[in-house]
């Protein structure tokens, strides 16, 4: 289902709203699984110099984003089957990094872009983002930990989700409940986690008495 707004903004997003330097950006930022070295990075110094806490921050962010992820918008994806702009309309301008392996070096080649061709697929992935998705919820467990690095990374969050829509992998309207959903599994996995963990220690405290 496409909305006449959606692709209204879409347009104006991927073929007015540009820049040469955009036009590397988002790409790079869209990229996610070229920034996983340095994901791996983060996360290392963060369970060394991080003690108990940071531990536990890194375990409720693989909760969300695994769930998030693995288990929400894949399902989401499978049972609405919406399909991505860039395979529904004509003339949209699909941007992504160059090939390469690993994918990090992608980071640092020229960007690739090409006109959008409709293909015969009537179902797609579109809803919800994933991207999106897992964004919002990392930076809502960081925000529950670190407000001000939860802020930062809320920042970071919507910078992602404006760049799915500037290479044309998703439309405007599936942004907003992606980012609440991602809202929602980061609030809730917080709250599970701490629950989970308040209740295991008044039982081994009674234990013990």
């Amino acid at each position: 289902m496409m909305f006449s707004w959606d692709l209204q903004l879409l347009k104006k997003i991927n073929l007015e709203w540009t820049h040469s330097w955009l036009d590397w950006l988002m790409p790079a930022v869209s990229a996610i699984n070229a920034w996983i070295p340095l994901f791996a990075l983060i996360v290392l110094l963060v369970l060394w110099h991080g003690g108990k806490q940071g531990r536990l921050l890194i375990l409720c962010i693989a909760l969300a984003v695994g769930l998030g992820d693995g288990v929400v918008s894949n399902t989401l994806k499978k049972t609405i089957g919406r399909v991505r702009p860039r395979d529904a309309v004509e003339g949209l301008m699909v941007r992504d990094l160059a090939p390469g392996k690993p994918d990090f070096l992608r980071l640092f080649k020229a960007p690739e872009q090409h006109p959008s061709k409709p293909r015969k697929e009537t179902r797609g992935k579109s809803f919800p983002s994933s991207h999106t998705v897992n964004m919002f919820a990392l930076a809502t467990v960081i925000a529950l930990f670190h407000r001000r690095w939860g802020i930062f990374m809320y920042g970071v969050a919507g910078l992602v989700a404006y760049s799915r829509l500037y290479v044309a992998a998703h439309w405007p309207s599936d942004i907003p409940p992606s980012a609440l959903l991602g809202i929602l599994i980061g609030w809730g996995t917080v709250c599970l986690v701490d629950w989970v963990r308040v209740r295991f220690f008044r039982a081994a405290e009674t234990g013990i008495r």
